[in-house]
């Protein structure tokens, strides 16, 4: 199921739209920001800038010399597109409203308006989750506003640094709204924001929605920050954590659960996205306004100077609703004359808002908000906005409460919690009217948002005005609380002061130390839970009973809660160390007791409880059931007190007279200041456009100056009278200028060259304002120039206010131009010696261009191809030669892919000169380059077909000549067989010769195979030995050798008479008799040679040397004869032993043969 992460940005669908506001110092942030900008560009971007009403704006024209896009004045109804910047035009509020740019006139005088507020809420709005606001370089805190109602629709606010900004206002205002997601440099923000909406379409809303996914985060923000999540609105958790995780760049959800657990920092700048900090003063007037005339007034009535008026405002945020509603009591008490003490409970849990809170300063921006009068009576101007007034001040009470796990106030007559249960789930809604339900007095007040309709509302509370979420608390006990059970404190505020007294502890001297002499002290995390107790300490603590919490003022014991209570209260206004004494009784002995707080480094405190009787007259002291001094001094205190009331009674009448004067200047100083302010900024707008402009004439001026320089071309300007008004250094080569010359008229100048006939030619083109151009020579005709005469137009006149001349020196020009000529005459008659060479080549050839079209044919390839010359051109290879078309291309492009020529391809086909016969060609291609780039591929076309039938017929006779020397040798070996028969006598000699014959035959049948080129030499000894007589007993072992036909016959020969004699004489003669045969090559430097060794062992004892027989001839006359080699002989008692040594050049050198198998 989709969430409505996604589905609300389908139902937006849209471009994203990029709101940017500027002021001061904007140009050069706008121009850095859009420098990377591609011109392909997706986003909509809005300019919006303080600009001068008054005056056109060249920030258009500006931009545009600096970026590469496009910038257009915005226009009313103009749709908002992707690809597109627009700019506000001077004087008009811009708002986006239904995807379209909407102009329309300032209801606000100059000063305060507010243009990139307005439009940033109207972008998110409108945009939602496309939304995109930037804040740049700018005074003041214009846009401040405008990005929490971004942030709060979803989108992406950046900010831009500072340090960065020429001016820091607007970007410390936006900073300070707490709405930031970002604060980059302005030169990565286009790349930041397309990468996150890349990531963000990227995440998977299947994944996101797992309710388990959500548990854990929960889980892991609740662990490192003590607050619970679980039940808030998922489909807002889903959107924050979207934007979180796309800001990382994490796609994967488990990917987050990882980055959340490992990186500690990472849950708080979570929390504070979840947070949602939008709010104002009197949003929703209507609502205040109803609650001013009708709900106010009945909580007031009847209220006197004893009674207290309490209020809480949960989910305060910075303070704005709690301060609408001081000012709206405060306005019902002055019209009452009612002096009841005011309580305005302010509580949040977002710690920096709070601290923005406290400080009661607001930007400029709420001049929108509050009604005409209040700005000047309730505010006070300051340097960056108001300040709240100190009247105000001292009845709200800002605190960090969690309404879901902290215990509520009591007593309460108007609960006020407007916008904040929209987001929780409804099981969380219920549970926050059960709090309010026990918060409020019977008959209290409840205030919610437009938005908000928990569903047990209406079982609670009665309606008092349902439009409005006015409700009011019936009688009767309040529900009972059950707080859910959630952590205590947060992780880092429990882990670090334990870790700091652990390390402390761990010292050999300090447990000694701290239990027999450091007085008893206790260490409290920020939220004021306790952490760590020392021993002498525990007397002072008890568990109380009831719901258990770990807060000092829940575990001390209740004499000395009342001080911590004082102490703790004093400690909000930021006091670093604090003192109290208590005097009276504890358990069961009298004691006087100092309690010492102070603030520690790391945001914790340390509270030490100290047993003395040193007294101090500035300690203040508190004393448990009895007073210290007696009647009379009291007495004299209060005269005292009442003449000092007296006096200041006097005093404030005095100073309400002067400051209702006061007030009427303020508010006009307020709307001076206002309109200075603004067009200040304005100025400083107008001004920095009018610098950059001056800067760019400059520019263009010495831009102009040095390109007059540098190209060296004669320059002359005339006015309409042809004076001399400015010439180029390099006209003094040609006039005799001095400067003393300006002013005077042309032909009064000497010059190398006819003045005369110049100044006729300059008066021609004055009056008919046509350009003149021709070649002149200088007198002594030794120099020529191209003379060129144009009008010189001024801004909007009609007629020519003068003349250029430029004349520029051709005389190189015109003699390389001669030079060339005579180049061009040499190289059309070696074109002419080529072409010829080309064409009554005998080797068909052509030149094809890299589409294969034909550039250059000979007569052989036409008659190849079966056509004229002429019908080549044009053409294109495979539409000449369609059958060898795949072939064609598949070289063409073999070539054009690697660079290098492809020689011998074999391509078989039919042509147009022999259609009915297929024929086999050899080509050759090669690229052809200029400059290191293939503007063409020659080939060349050979016509093997006959020669290749030529081949295989030889070889046909060749296979036949072999089939007739095989029956040949196997009728000599049938004879041989006969005769052995037959004889009575020698036939050992016929059995001999029989096996030689067979051994010729073996071998004859292995050349055979390989067209008698060559042989492997396993395959000729294994048949001989191997295959015989087994390889139990038989050893072979050496490289192997592609042994030439002669190497094979001789070898095979050798090896065939070795083996006959060990069968005779040697190892195979016994049966336990073997024989070893290994090979192998040297190479000693000088030449390179293969050494066979042959040794017997395990045949019969050979007592004398059995001499050189006819085998042993045969095998010297062989190998020394036919492969010029060596043979050694070593008649051993134990065996044979023979090495025969052989080049190797004599083995392996295979003669290339005349017949060769073509396929």
């Amino acid at each position: 199921m989709r969430d409505e992460v996604y589905s609300e940005v389908e139902l937006r669908s849209g471009p994203v739209v990029v709101g940017v506001g500027a002021s001061a110092g904007g140009l050069e942030a706008f121009s850095a920001l859009l420098s990377g900008l591609q011109p392909d560009h997706s986003l909509a971007i809005v300019l919006v800038q303080h600009l001068d009403p008054d005056h056109e704006s060249l920030l258009p024209e500006l931009l545009s010399k600096k970026i590469s896009a496009s910038v257009q004045l915005a226009e009313d109804g103009m749709r908002a597109e992707g690809g597109h910047i627009y700019l506000i035009p001077p004087g008009q509020l811009l708002t986006l409203v239904d995807g379209c740019l909407r102009l329309s006139a300032y209801s606000k005088p100059r000063g305060i308006r507010r243009p990139i507020d307005a439009f940033f809420e109207s972008l998110a709005a409108d945009a939602g989750a496309r939304g995109v606001g930037i804040v740049l370089s700018g005074t003041g805190s214009d846009g401040s506003t405008g990005v929490r109602a971004i942030k709060a629709a979803g989108g992406l606010v950046f900010v831009q640094d500072p340090k960065q900004a020429d001016y820091d206002g607007m970007p410390k205002s936006a900073i300070d709204a707490g709405a930031a997601d970002l604060v980059l440099p302005t030169h990565e923000m286009v790349d930041v924001i397309k990468d996150y909406f890349s990531i963000r379409t990227d995440l998977q809303p299947s994944k996101l929605s797992d309710s388990e996914f959500i548990a854990r985060i929960a889980k892991h923000v609740n662990y490192r920050t003590g607050h619970d999540f679980q039940n808030y609105k998922q489909s807002t958790l889903l959107r924050r954590l979207a934007v979180r995780m796309s800001v990382l760049g994490i796609t994967n959800p488990n990917d987050y659960v990882k980055e959340l657990i490992a990186n500690k920092a990472e849950a708080p700048k979570l929390f504070r996205d979840l947070l949602i900090n939008v709010t104002s003063f009197f949003r929703d007037a209507d609502a205040f306004e109803a609650l001013a005339k009708t709900v106010l007034p009945d909580i007031l009535r009847g209220k006197g100077e004893n009674d207290e008026v309490r209020i809480w405002v949960p989910g305060c945020s910075t303070g704005q609703e709690a301060f609408t509603i001081a000012m709206l009591i405060a306005d019902e008490l002055e019209r009452t004359n009612d002096q009841p003490r005011v309580s305005i409970f302010a509580t949040d849990i977002d710690e920096e808002a709070i601290k923005i809170a406290r400080k009661g300063q607001y930007p400029h921006s709420i001049v929108d908000q509050l009604p005409p009068g209040l700005l000047a009576r309730y505010f006070t101007p300051v340097a960056d906005g108001f300040q709240i007034s100190s009247e105000l001040r001292e009845m709200v009470r800002f605190s960090t409460q969690s309404i879901i796990k902290d215990p509520p106030f009591s007593r309460v007559d108007l609960v006020s919690c407007r916008n904040v249960a929209i987001y929780f789930e409804p099981v969380l809604q219920d549970f926050a009217l059960s709090v309010f339900h026990y918060a409020l007095s019977e008959g209290g007040h409840l205030f919610l948002g437009p938005s908000e309709m928990p569903r047990n509302l209406n079982q609670l509370f009665t309606k008092q005005n349902a439009r409005l979420r006015l409700y009011r608390r019936g009688k009767g006990p309040a529900q009972r609380l059950n707080f859910p059970a959630t952590s205590a404190s947060p992780f880092y505020a429990r882990t670090e002061p334990e870790d700091a007294l652990r390390q402390i502890s761990n010292e050999p001297y300090a447990r000694t130390l701290i239990n027999k002499f450091a007085p008893p002290f206790v260490v409290a995390d920020k939220a004021g839970n306790l952490v760590y107790t020392s021993e002498r300490a525990a007397r002072y603590f008890r568990i109380k009973p009831g719901s258990t919490r770990l807060g000092l003022t829940q575990l001390i014991v209740p004499e000395l809660e009342p001080v911590l209570r004082r102490l703790l209260a004093r400690a909000e206004r930021d006091n670093p160390r604090l003192e109290q004494e208590f005097r009276g009784r504890l358990g069961d002995r009298d004691v006087r007791v100092i309690l010492s707080l102070e603030s520690l480094d790391d945001g914790s405190r340390l509270l030490v409880i100290e047993d003395r009787l040193d007294l101090l007259e500035n300690r203040e002291v508190v004393i448990a059931g009895g007073e210290l001094h007696g009647d009379s001094y009291v007495q004299g205190l209060e005269a005292q007190l009442e003449n000092a009331r007296e006096t200041i009674r006097t005093t404030v009448e005095e100073l309400e007279t002067s400051n209702e004067e006061l007030k009427s200047s303020n508010e006009e100083m307020m709307s001076m200041n206002e309109e200075l302010q603004s067009g200040n900024e304005e100025l400083s707008t107008t001004n920095e456009e009018l610098q950059c402009k001056v800067a760019q004439l400059r520019e263009a001026n010495d831009d102009l100056a040095n390109l007059m320089r540098s190209t060296n071309v004669i320059t002359l300007f005339l006015d309409d009278e042809l004076r001399l008004r400015f010439f180029t250094p390099e006209s003094q080569s040609v006039f005799r200028f001095v400067d003393a010359d300006r002013g005077r008229v042309i032909d009064d100048i000497g010059a190398d060259i006819d003045m005369t006939h110049l100044r006729i030619q300059c008066g021609e083109v004055l009056g008919s304002g046509a350009a003149i151009e021709h070649e002149i020579e200088t007198n002594d005709a030794e120099r020529r120039y191209n003379l060129k005469i144009l009008p010189y137009s001024g801004h909007g006149s009609s007629r020519p206010q003068g003349v250029v001349c430029t004349m520029t020196d051709i005389t190189a020009l015109c003699q390389a131009v001669i030079a060339a000529e005579a180049e061009r005459r040499v190289s059309q008659r070696s074109l002419a010696e080529i072409e010829q060479l080309y064409f009554v080549c005998p080797q068909a050839m052509a030149l094809l261009s890299t589409d294969t079209t034909y550039l250059r044919v000979n007569r052989q390839m036409a008659e190849i191809n079966g056509c004229d010359v002429d019908a080549h051109f044009g053409q294109r290879m495979r539409d000449i030669v369609p059958d060898l078309g795949e072939q064609i291309d598949a070289a063409f492009e073999t070539v054009l892919e690697g660079g290098e020529p492809f020689i011998g391809l074999k391509i078989e086909g039919i042509t147009t000169a022999r259609a009915d016969d297929r024929r086999l060609f050899s080509t050759d291609w090669y690229p052809v380059r200029i400059d290191n780039e293939i503007v063409a591929v020659g080939v060349n076309f050979r016509d093997i077909t006959d020669q290749t039938e030529m081949q295989a017929e030889l070889r046909r006779m060749m296979l036949e000549l072999q089939h007739r020397v095989k029956n040949m040798l196997s009728n000599v070996l049938a004879l041989v067989s006969r005769a052995r028969r037959d004889a009575a006598a020698d036939v050992s000699v016929l059995d001999t010769l029989s096996a030689r014959i067979r051994a010729l035959s073996q071998t004859h049948k292995l050349l055979t195979k390989e067209n008698w080129r060559a042989a492997d030499i396993y395959a000729l000894i294994e048949p001989e030995l191997t295959h015989v007589y087994g390889a139990e007993r038989v050893n072979l072992a050496g490289p192997n050798i592609l042994l030439n036909a002669r190497a094979a016959v001789a070898l095979g020969m050798a090896f065939h008479e070795l083996a006959t004699n060990a069968v005779k004489y040697g190892a195979f003669s016994q049966g336990g008799g073997k024989v070893s045969l290994s090979w192998v090559r040297i190479d000693d430097g000088t030449e390179e040679r293969v050494v066979f060794n042959w040794v017997e062992i395990g045949g019969p004892k050979i007592a004398t040397t059995a001499g050189a027989g006819f085998g042993s001839q045969l095998i010297a006359s062989t190998i020394t004869g036919s492969l010029h080699g060596a043979v050694e002989t070593d008649w051993r008692p134990d065996g044979l032993s023979v090495e025969i040594t052989v080049p190797y050049e004599a083995l392996g050198k295979i003669e290339k043969e005349v017949v060769h198998d073509v396929f």
